[in-house]
């Protein structure tokens, strides 16, 4: 019986989607395969502590040091600034201790939505027309950039701050005043707001999940999302239950469903991801396809959407899982070859 590879699942952090991320972990951590992998949890606390397997709060090196030795591998089940979005990316590749998902690179680039959208417009992805804001501009260039971008785009206009997930810091503004109000809420989380195009139509997300074994990536089923206690798909419609209706293989056509999975695939690849992503894309009255965004580390609760899409394509949760982990594995060991 050979041994089993020891997993650390990392899970919390220091962002605003802490506890999102603490279910995420418990969810992986309940879905190992037990003759196949020995998992640990290890919680990064709101100040920034590690606690591994329970045990008693540690700095980061010294975390980092227990993890070089105990762990095989790190599931990353982190969301958000200073987990998704490069940081822990970097610090394991520095440490050599392998990690599932996308590299630094890949993280740190779609984290970040305006420079995501030049990758899209360059790789000839349509997406919503956007302009930027920073909390170092002067008022009068604010003014400027927020009154072209109105004449250009009119109302509703979206504004999100740039480097979060799970749709903190983003609102819709029907109003200069509500836009302006918006504006300064969401400089207060990265100093840096992304003002976007509002684009009326129906909202579906687009997993793709790697296949270690057969060395191909899944184009996984479509899912339409129906936001049910909101006007659009925010953290009360994507977290409350009962939120949304998510449907599962999403209910478009054929043709519709082949072009929005190939503009998962690409923006996979455009970006660099590895492992996993999950690419939201509205279609528009006219069958238009904008991409909106893509996520390098998709939530992994049970009811989360790529888990729910493997689910309808036969893979199980534990499946899932396996994949990630055999894939980052398999990813340290070429790197090293």
């Amino acid at each position: 019986m050979s041994t089993p590879i020891r997993v650390a699942v990392l899970m919390g952090g220091r962002s605003f989607e802490h506890d999102v991320s603490m279910a995420s972990g418990a969810g992986v951590m309940n879905h190992l395969l037990p003759d196949r992998y020995q998992g640990f949890p290890v919680v990064i606390t709101r100040e920034g502590f590690w606690k591994i397997d329970g045990g008693a709060e540690m700095t980061l090196p010294e975390g980092l040091s227990v993890l070089a030795r105990r762990a095989d591998v790190v599931f990353l089940a982190l969301h958000g600034p200073n987990g998704e979005d490069g940081s822990m990316q970097g610090l394991f590749t520095l440490a050599g201790i392998p990690y599932t998902g996308s590299d630094i690179f890949a993280s740190s680039l779609a984290m970040n939505k305006p420079r995501t959208k030049d990758v899209y417009r360059g790789g000839g992805l349509t997406t919503p027309s956007s302009a930027e804001i920073r909390d170092v501009d002067s008022p009068g260039h604010r003014t400027h950039v927020v009154a072209e971008f109105v004449e250009e785009v009119g109302f509703p206009v979206v504004a999100k701050t740039t480097r979060l997930g799970s749709s903190v810091g983003v609102g819709i503004a029907k109003t200069k005043e509500h836009l302006d109000e918006l504006i300064e809420a969401n400089l207060v989380y990265c100093g840096h707001v992304m003002l976007e195009q509002f684009i009326t139509g129906r909202e579906l997300t687009a997993p793709v999940l790697w296949d270690p074994y057969q060395n191909r990536l899944l184009r996984l089923p479509l899912i339409e999302i129906r936001p049910k206690v909101s006007a659009w798909f925010d953290f009360q419609a994507k977290y409350q239950v009962g939120g949304s209706e998510e449907i599962c293989p999403a209910p478009i056509s054929p043709g519709l469903t082949e072009r929005v999975q190939e503009i998962g695939a690409c923006a996979h690849y455009l970006l660099g991801c590895a492992g996993m992503s999950r690419t939201d894309v509205i279609v528009g009255q006219d069958e238009q396809c904008y991409v909106i965004e893509t996520n390098t580390i998709p939530g992994f609760t049970q009811t989360s959407l790529l888990p729910q899409a493997a689910a309808k394509a036969g893979l199980t949760y534990e499946t899932v899982v396996d994949y990630l982990l055999q894939e980052a594995l398999l990813r340290t060991r070429h790197q090293e070859s």
